[in-house]
């Protein structure tokens, strides 16, 4: 069984001359994409997520993500809007009336 090989850095350097980057600035603005979605449940930040299965579905080069928020744990499809896990929102929201105990006398 043979191990990855990688081309020669210089030799890619050579073979890419002359053509233009497109990659670049497209994963850059999937990236602002990402960075700009707040979770549909509570509204709090996210980060990617990535199932290989899904990843790559043939729609162009870059890789589709999934997204789960920090604060409630909801996983959803930003690209779709399909909601792939329901969140926790008592994790997520602080409620705006403490909850006092009641002291014994």
């Amino acid at each position: 069984m043979r191990s990855l090989e990688f081309l020669d850095p210089e030799i890619t350097r050579k073979l890419l001359e002359g053509h233009s980057d497109a990659i670049t600035s497209a994963s850059e603005e999937r990236n602002k994409f990402y960075a700009a979605q707040s979770c549909p449940r509570c509204g709090g930040n996210c980060r990617k997520l990535g199932d290989y299965h899904t990843m790559y579905t043939g729609e162009g080069a870059l890789p589709k993500f999934y997204l789960q928020c920090l604060a409630c744990g909801e996983e959803f499809d930003p690209h779709s809007g399909i909601i792939l896990k329901t969140g926790n929102v008592a994790k997520a929201v602080v409620p705006s009336v403490p909850i006092i105990g009641r002291e014994e006398d």
